[in-house]
């Protein structure tokens, strides 16, 4: 026995390594793109806590150096408007902030920038309570008026954040490439080994694959592939021994008969009818016990190879056997029809003979009230035979043999087309014969019908 080999990917189906190779790096990205914007919040905010921070010095020095009585009118106090009315704020400060600021030492911010973009114009406002008095300080920052240090500064700190970022997530991809290769080597190892085991190599013990979750499946791996050997030994060694051993009783039994059966012919005594019921039934039963002999030694050879081909008379041999199986008709109320065509193919003769015998012996032994049609077209043989609703139970019950598993197994190791199908009225059998055509002989169809009437349906003499 040889283990089949790991199926490769299905199309569109993530293998395992890919997956856990996207997880990590969406994971990794998702962090570093998580810590990249928490970072320049931060940057934001710390911007932000400065101008405020400058915001209340220069309240303070506005508030020391600036008399009482002129505070009511808007000064530009160390770059910053500064006033007690909101009101007197610069048209472009109102138009940013329709209502002043409310809330004490928070700094309210606008500008009209869209996402990941720079803005052009930003203002800031604040609302400060000192000495008693209520003061707005605001002030508006553009692109062209602040310092260039300060261009300079943000933009290398954000060149600096997107390289520390590059190298993250190059970082964590090295390490995830790295890791996955350690983990899967082994495993890669395992499926190779797995895909090549034979009886050989299981009687060996499985190789080191590095970890030991890996080692304790190669062991129950290897474990129940030589339990399902050693079964399949011993039903091989059984099957050849049991069908060869076989053959030479049962050709002693057949022997015997036929001499039982010549001396009771050439004996001058009456004959017994119910000595040559029981001679018959020991006929019937060690002709099925030759059919199922033969059919069990031939699959259980060692070799795959078909036998040789050899051509046959199709029809013939459809008839010839019908024949044969009469008798499992016999005390039942069925009627045969049967439909042949002249047609020579070269085909196995023996595994044909008992794929076309298995299957008509289950049908007459099977149907106990109705009809049997047998139809053979070329190399198209079809069998329907009638199962009444009352001994549908029954059929089941006894289902259709022994017979039909050992004909779906020739089928398919000789390639021949074979359909299977039960139904409520009834079972159907279409099997195709493949093999070179043969000249057939100009002989003309056969058709043939048979009733038999004998009502009395007694329990089955032969089983499969």
């Amino acid at each position: 026995m040889k283990a089949s080999p790991i199926p490769g990917n299905a199309r569109g189906q993530l293998s395992l390594k890919w997956f856990l190779i996207f997880s990590f790096l969406a994971l990794g990205c998702v962090l570093v793109v998580g810590y990249s914007w928490l970072s320049v919040q931060f940057f934001i905010r710390g911007m932000d806590n400065i101008v405020a921070s400058n915001m209340e010095r220069a309240a303070e020095r506005y508030l020391n150096g600036v008399p009482f009585d002129q505070r009511e009118a808007p000064s530009l106090f160390s770059g910053y408007h500064i006033t007690r009315n909101w009101g007197r704020m610069p048209p472009e400060i109102q138009a940013a902030f329709p209502e002043p600021p409310e809330a004490q030492c928070l700094l309210y911010k606008q500008h009209t920038s869209r996402w990941l973009e720079h803005p052009d114009i930003i203002h800031f406002a604040m609302r400060l309570e000192r000495q008693g008095q209520t003061l707005f300080i605001a002030k508006t920052v553009s692109a062209a008026t602040s310092p260039k240090i300060i261009g300079r500064n943000a933009a290398r700190s954000m060149h600096t954040l997107i390289i520390i970022s590059i190298l993250i997530v190059a970082t964590l991809g090295l390490i995830i490439w790295l890791l996955l290769r350690r983990i899967s080597r082994p495993v890669a190892a395992l499926g190779r080994w797995t895909g090549a085991l034979d009886p050989q190599r299981l009687r060996e013990p499985p190789p080191d694959f590095s970890y030991p979750e890996l080692n304790a499946l190669a062991e129950l791996i290897r474990t129940s592939l030589s339990s399902v050997q050693e079964s399949l030994e011993r039903e091989h060694r059984f099957l050849r021994h049991a069908s060869h051993e076989l053959r030479t009783p049962i050709a002693v039994i057949r022997s015997n008969l036929e001499l039982l059966s010549r001396l009771r012919e050439t004996s001058e005594n009456p004959v017994d009818i119910r000595q040559s019921q029981v001679l018959e039934r020991m006929n019937r039963a060690s002709l099925n016990m030759q059919h199922l002999t033969e059919t069990l030694l031939w699959l259980s050879r060692e070799g795959r190879e078909a036998p040789s081909s050899h051509p046959v008379r199709l029809d013939a041999l459809v008839e010839e056997l019908v024949e044969e199986m009469r008798y499992l008709l016999n005390e039942k109320r069925v009627c045969i029809c049967l439909d042949t065509h002249p047609y020579n193919l070269s085909v196995p003769e023996v595994p044909a003979r008992i794929v076309l015998g298995n299957l008509i012996r289950n049908a007459f032994q099977h149907t106990w009230d109705g009809w049997v049609s047998i139809r053979q077209q070329e190399g198209r043989i079809e069998i329907l035979n009638s199962r009444p609703e009352s001994q549908e139970e029954t059929q089941q019950s006894l289902g259709f043999g022994l017979g039909l598993q050992l004909t779906a197994q020739l089928t398919e190791r000789l390639g021949w087309g074979y359909v299977n199908e039960a139904g409520s009225g009834g079972h159907r059998v279409v099997l195709k014969l493949r093999g070179e055509k043969e000249t057939a002989h100009p002989v003309a169809s056969g058709q043939h019908s048979t009733d038999t009437t004998d009502s009395t349906v007694p329990g089955a003499e032969t089983s499969e």
